[in-house]
């Protein structure tokens, strides 16, 4: 956004002089007036080129940048600051440059006469829809110290189950990668070399020790094609996942694979659940909430599923109904928000249910883990096995041979 100069006028008669952020010389006018300034004069800077602002455009804000500006925002207007101060303190304070870049705008929006869900929602990449609308929701209920305070217990506990898959899972990538690498360094340095001397002084190379070397040969032969045939096989898949009905075919896949499938279902109840007790709890309507949850659901099945309930919503019908049919929902969360549907609690029941998935999807992760490094450690095991058998075979054929 422009920045430009201005000079003014307060009531005393005192000059005043700075530099504003906004979208026009009107717009800027125009805030200056709101705070009985008579303006004298405003210009537009030249561009100037700025690391800081260069560097922000790379920037990445992370759930715990929000999760950092949700709480200070709600202690903040919940100690009677309004909420243009409010955000013009926190751009001064926040360090990252993109997430400071993006509340300077939406301060100045404000400043312009836009709602804060409107300014926030011309930067979706840093606020999402769900953040959006549970902020509209706190406008109009004037509890928007309270939504804030939702939002960053939200983001943060979908901060924790992140971080609890991905430490789960780094141990065992870490090991396939490595063993793979290492793996693949003796099979097309050391093996060849130790096959051509028994190549040369003909003796007949083992099964296992022929397999690896005409291996090594492919690898050296079609390393080209291989990659280039890696690099389709990725183009293919992601374009497929792009479409609907491609994804919707992964998906299924995804949900139907032991153990990691359920692990799926189990993450997408629980951010699903979550999601819509927060929404409902803050008072957005019920087909606006399963809106925005269907928006935020990744998995295409649960999301279709989502678009049922909205259809029966519509006409009427029970949320629980829709789940039930659809065989994708476990009978405990549909029977738990079939209870909170009937006795009126239904944000209690949904977040019980989330915290029930949080628990469960806790006891997977630690399941999974512990079924997948004894997994690798047997499939690399097995490997390294073959490879040793591959080079003391030739050995011992060498020595029954010069026995002869």
């Amino acid at each position: 956004m422009p920045q430009f100069q201005y000079k003014a006028r307060d009531n005393s008669g005192k000059l005043i002089t700075g530099t504003i952020e906004g979208s026009s010389k009107e717009s800027i006018a125009s805030n200056l007036q709101k705070s009985k300034l008579t303006v004298i004069s405003i210009t537009e800077r030249a561009d100037q080129f700025s690391i800081d602002q260069w560097l922000s455009r790379f920037t990445r804000v992370t759930i715990n940048d929000i999760v950092l500006f949700n709480v200070q925002l709600a202690n903040m207007i919940s100690s009677g600051i309004s909420l243009p101060t409010s955000l013009m303190t926190l751009s001064e304070q926040i360090e990252n440059l993109r997430l400071k870049d993006a509340i300077k705008e939406v301060y100045n929006d404000i400043k312009g006469g836009a709602t804060f869900s409107d300014a926030l929602k011309k930067h979706p990449d840093i606020f999402s829809t769900l953040f959006v609308n549970m902020i509209r929701a706190g406008e109009v209920s004037g509890n928007l110290d309270e939504i804030l305070s939702r939002l960053a217990i939200f983001a943060e506990k979908e901060s924790e189950l992140k971080q609890k898959i991905s430490t789960a899972m780094f141990y065992p990538m870490i090991l396939a990668v490595f063993g793979t690498l290492v793996i693949i360094l003796i099979i097309t340095t050391i093996l060849p070399s130790f096959a051509k001397i028994f190549i040369d002084a003909n003796v007949p190379l083992p099964t296992p020790t022929r397999i690896l070397y005409n291996f090594n040969l492919m690898i050296r032969g079609y390393w080209r094609q291989a990659i280039v045939l890696i690099i389709i096989l990725s183009i293919g898949f992601n374009w497929n996942k792009r479409t609907p009905d491609g994804k919707r075919v992964i998906d299924r896949l995804l949900l139907k694979i032991p153990v990691w499938g359920q692990l799926i279902r189990q993450v997408t109840i629980a951010r699903l659940t979550r999601t819509m007790g927060s929404l409902v709890a803050s008072g957005v309507p019920m087909l606006q909430t399963l809106e925005v949850t269907e928006k935020t659901i990744d998995n295409a099945i649960i999301s279709d599923v989502l678009k049922k309930v909205y259809s029966a919503v519509s006409k009427g019908e029970s949320i629980s109904g829709p789940m039930r049919d659809s065989g994708e929902f476990p009978p405990m969360p549909v029977h738990m928000i079939a209870v909170g549907e009937e006795t009126g609690a239904l944000d209690a029941m949904l977040n019980k249910v989330a915290d029930y998935y949080d628990m469960t999807t806790e006891f997977s992760i630690k399941k999974i883990t512990a079924l997948i490094e004894p997994i690798f450690l047997v499939v690399l095991g097995g490997a390294v096995g073959f490879i040793f058998a591959s080079i003391l075979m030739p050995i011992f054929q060498m020595v029954k041979t010069l026995k002869h």
